[in-house]
């Protein structure tokens, strides 16, 4: 008789970086992750170099979010019908040239506005392309049992880059340059191609071109007919516009109003991560305080503080500690709103649902950009600050009050 074997070690929330694949994209992703948001902060101060008019830098944002509005569904279509191996190949390859070609344009003094958003919009429509076959491919990484676990370390792997990036970008535009946070971001593709070139997937990708648009119609007819999800879709592109103020005129408050240096302003954009990290480790321990349209009244509430003090102070740490609040607050908005989204809905629509939900965020942000950059050439950009905060309490105070977070059954 032989001996009954060990009983296998509990799962932490780190087990899924002992599967060799799934740790060397983990890490590859990580290092990317950084180089996007090292270009988001590098393109916002290099649009503040090109023109003065704070709609004009707005713009950035714009053509950072108007990709993920139209791209967003069709994205999760070509993760189902293209070997996802390839498809993600190809737009890291592709996002690499883009960034590069973005670097050597500054760094030869040929970068004009267009120039910055057309490079930054075709970046985007990259990024998103990838988006879902990199979710889709995870599930093939990772056992299902550790599948929340490497979830959560991609969670980590977007919140930590969001702290470390801004920082790392202004650095490196006090150094070398905006032209050079481009080239960064470019080398930040390499470890992704690497990592995909020698992964070899035991099962083939999909083919199924017909299946997978009559499943994208399937989802669109599901979020129609149901009206308490076309709720929550709402209060989530109404959060958008608000709180996407606050990214477009960023770039515009730390030349024109705090008059900051590139490593000043690069911690200042960290703020946004720091606060948004909080919020994921300071949600849990607040829930059972108020529910759920209580929380995020009250997260409105400190966004719309956050943003006055942004609006209202020319002293940094004190812009910091506002940048930091809005970070906190809007991924507490956003958390609370999408996890309560995903319960209501049965397994076999949440891939296609959180499409819809991800093109009403990216919608919010694009008509945000446009119109808060125009608010601030208007009334001026601490005015326009003031003017988001106050309306974003206002939305918070309608949605909760006519726009409930109601627990309901999921649908069948």
């Amino acid at each position: 008789m032989t001996a009954a074997a060990p009983p296998a070690p509990p799962l932490g929330p780190w087990s899924p970086l002992r599967l060799r694949v799934f740790r060397g994209l983990w890490i590859a992703g990580f290092v990317s992750n950084i180089g996007t948001t090292m270009h988001t902060v590098g393109a916002g101060w290099a649009i503040t170099d090109l023109s003065d008019s704070p709609a004009i830098v707005s713009l950035v944002q714009t053509a950072w979010a108007i990709p993920g509005f139209i791209f967003a569904v069709p994205a999760g279509v070509f993760a189902d019908v293209i070997d996802r191996r390839k498809l993600l190949l190809v737009c890291q390859v592709t996002a690499m040239l883009f960034a590069a070609a973005l670097g050597v344009l500054e760094m030869t003094d040929q970068l004009d506005v267009p120039m910055l958003l057309t490079g930054t919009f075709l970046l985007s429509i990259v990024l998103t392309m990838a988006g879902p076959p990199f979710m889709a491919l995870i599930p093939d990484l990772v056992g299902p049992e550790e599948l929340t676990q490497a979830i959560g370390l991609n969670n980590i792997s977007y919140n930590g880059s969001q702290s470390v990036g801004p920082a790392l970008a202004g650095v490196v535009i006090a150094a070398a340059g905006a032209g050079a946070v481009f080239m960064l971001n470019a080398v930040s593709f390499l470890g992704i191609v690497f990592v995909l070139w020698r992964y070899r997937p035991e099962r083939p990708g999909p083919t199924s071109d017909e299946r997978a648009w009559d499943a994208m119609r399937t989802g669109f007819r599901y979020f129609r007919d149901r009206p308490i999800l076309r709720r929550y879709a709402w209060r989530i592109m109404l959060a958008f516009i608000t709180t996407s103020s606050m990214v477009a005129l960023l770039p515009a408050v730390a030349r024109t109003r705090l008059d900051t240096s590139a490593g000043e302003f690069g911690m200042l954009a960290a703020g946004f991560g720091v606060g948004a990290v909080l919020a994921v480790w300071l949600l849990p321990r607040v829930r059972h305080l108020a529910s759920p349209d209580g929380l995020v009244f009250g997260s409105a509430l400190v966004w719309a503080v956050g943003a006055a003090v942004v609006g209202l102070t020319t002293w940094l740490p004190l812009a910091v500690l506002g940048v930091l609040l809005t970070g906190a607050a809007a991924m507490a908005t956003m958390n609370i709103t999408y996890s309560m989204f995903m319960l209501l809905l049965p397994a076999w629509i949440r891939g296609r649902a959180s499409s819809v939900v991800m093109l009403m965020v990216w919608l919010g942000a694009s008509i945000g950009g446009i119109g808060w950059g125009a608010a601030a050439n208007a009334i001026g950009i601490g005015e326009a600050l003031l003017v988001a905060a106050a309306s974003h309490v206002l939305i918070a105070a309608a949605i909760t009050r006519w726009m409930r977070l109601a627990p309901e059954q999921p649908h069948a």
